[in-house]
């Protein structure tokens, strides 16, 4: 009975900071809060709520938070994004998407909280290292993993179309992938940062998870 009021109070508390995460996730999706403020980079702090999550939340819940980054991020290119010329790229509503650009926008953003706890988990136990370590070097992991996933397949998948380089003016590698590289290259510091300073007093309190 003890175990199963445990658990029960467990999930109550997973399933509250996931609905907050949640709502922070879209609101960086949907309103400038979420862009990261580098004069001439495109970078987003989309990626944040989840990487967080997958340090505060039990695996399975930071999963849901991975996937609600890439129905947020769907949405939004299947919308408000949609006139963008790359917009092909993470929606199949856009002229020369398809199928690809369905599982580009949503299998890399579900892989950040999977690929931020593994390695949480690996530097925390295997290695043995601080927790605000591992958060910092997990973080960044993980927001490299999400932008070398989706770079590379919108490479592989789409740069032999010779309309989308008419639509571009220029080719993916020029015009999309290089540009993103250094947008990349900030989301990847600022998760890191992000990480270290909320993890800190996160970890003081006793919130991280086990």
């Amino acid at each position: 009975m003890r175990l199963k009021r445990k658990l029960h109070n467990s999930s109550i508390t997973n399933l509250a900071i996931l609905s907050v995460m949640a709502a922070i996730e879209i609101v960086f999706c949907f309103t400038p809060l979420g862009t990261i403020p580098v004069p001439g980079i495109a970078a987003t702090m989309g990626h944040i709520p989840v990487i967080i999550s997958a340090f505060i939340l039990d695996k399975k819940y930071s999963m849901v938070m991975g996937l609600i980054m890439g129905t947020c991020s769907l949405i939004w290119w299947s919308t408000i994004g949609l006139g963008n010329p790359i917009a092909f790229g993470f929606t199949p509503f856009a002229l020369y998407g398809n199928i690809f650009s369905l599982e580009i926008c949503i299998l890399p953003r579900f892989l950040i909280p999977v690929v931020a706890s593994f390695f949480f988990d690996f530097f925390r136990k295997k290695v043995g290292k601080s927790v605000v370590f591992s958060a910092g070097i997990s973080a960044a992991i993980a927001a490299f993993t999400h932008s070398f996933l989706v770079l590379s397949q919108i490479f592989l998948l789409f740069s032999g179309n010779e309309a989308i380089s008419e639509q571009l003016k220029g080719s993916i590698l020029t015009v999309m992938i290089i540009p993103s590289i250094f947008s990349g290259i900030a989301e990847i510091i600022v998760a890191s940062l992000f990480s270290v300073v909320i993890v800190k007093p996160l970890n003081s309190i006793g919130r991280i998870r086990k």
